[in-house]
């Protein structure tokens, strides 16, 4: 009971809220001790074993714990760790004695008694042990991703600011991490948190750089097109960023066919948008920097496409551009 393994207010406060979760009981005097459908017996056992639990290892200084008799069990550890009477008269002595030697034979998890109490030390321990083992494998194990603790048949990159023997991963668990991120920012309204989900090392908050960076940028608009694709400004904003790294690759003949597909689509999303008649200043600035670089991507159009982004540019003033870029920057409007 006394293991530094565990924090003792950790577990009491484990306990009680699991207990609570379960029973929606809370004492007159504040401590969810757990009654429901004990003999009072079998609650004052239960009441002393995670007082007793939660005064081990509790930080507060005695008389300044927020939980009731946390002082006087306290005391009682004290008197305890000396004491060798079989008849000692100190208050509560005894019966903390008792249900103690109980807690140390007991084991049947389904104990009403100190079951509940057990298996939230379990827990703890559990929780303990996974994150140690993390930061030591981390540590250690450079050939296991980050995300998912496997080696895998992926290879593992690194391309951001991690240093030392930290940071690899497979880009596919990048790439999960990063949608799921994303589909919780949708429920926030806060979509454009997408691309700080897909260009940033969780680890170091760092951009990732050359291919790991160009990889995600295509996940990103492979992940938007096939579950938010509806979303105008959102797909549109994910082209934008996929192209910009096409325009310096686009030698390649394979990117060359990926950029005039992504220009095709960006014009079909313009189009929709004009359709629906949906138009913002946010949305205007959007479409003339994805004319922009269209017009740095294509040969053929180049001219066409840079003379439609000035146009679109000279509506805006510059105090309208520079709130768009703000908003859109720290608040993912």
């Amino acid at each position: 009971l006394l293991s530094n393994n565990h924090d003792g207010c950790t577990i009491y406060s484990t306990y009680m809220m699991s207990f609570k979760s379960a029973t929606n009981m809370t004492s007159p005097r504040g401590i969810d001790d757990g009654s429901l459908g004990l003999s009072d017996s079998q609650h004052n056992r239960r009441k002393r074993l995670v007082l007793l639990h939660h005064a081990a290892k509790c930080p507060s200084a005695e008389g300044h714990c927020k939980i009731s008799h946390c002082s006087e069990m306290k005391r009682v550890w004290k008197h305890i760790a000396t004491c060798k009477g079989a008849n000692c008269n100190f208050p509560h002595c005894f019966n903390s004695r008792v249900v103690l030697s109980h807690y140390r034979r007991c084991k049947d998890l389904t104990c009403v008694v100190c079951g509940p109490v057990r298996e939230t030390d379990e827990i703890q321990k559990t929780n303990k042990k996974r994150t140690a083992f993390t930061a030591g494998f981390h540590q250690d194990n450079p050939s296991h991703c980050r995300l998912c603790l496997q080696e895998g048949d992926e290879p593992l990159v690194r391309d951001c600011s991690c240093r030392g023997r930290t940071g690899f991963k497979h880009l596919s668990c990048i790439v999960a991490a990063a949608e799921n991120k994303s589909r919780q920012a949708f429920a926030w309204n806060r979509m454009m948190v997408t691309r700080e989900a897909f260009t940033t090392c969780p680890d170091c908050n760092k951009d990732f750089q050359n291919d790991v960076h160009s990889d995600l940028l295509k996940a990103r608009v492979i992940f938007v097109e096939r579950e938010f694709k509806t979303d105008h400004m959102l797909y549109l904003h994910a082209m934008v960023d996929r192209m910009r790294v096409l325009v310096r690759k686009r030698r390649s003949e394979q990117n060359r066919a990926e950029g005039e597909e992504t220009c095709s689509k960006m014009l079909t999303v313009i189009e929709e948008i004009r359709r629906t008649n949906t138009q913002t200043n946010a949305f205007m600035l959007n479409v003339a920097t994805a004319y922009s670089v269209m017009g740095s991507f294509s040969s053929n159009r180049a001219e066409e496409y840079h003379e439609k982004s000035r146009e679109i540019m000279q509506q805006l003033d510059d105090k309208e551009i520079e709130a768009i870029t703000f908003e859109t920057k720290h608040f993912g409007l």
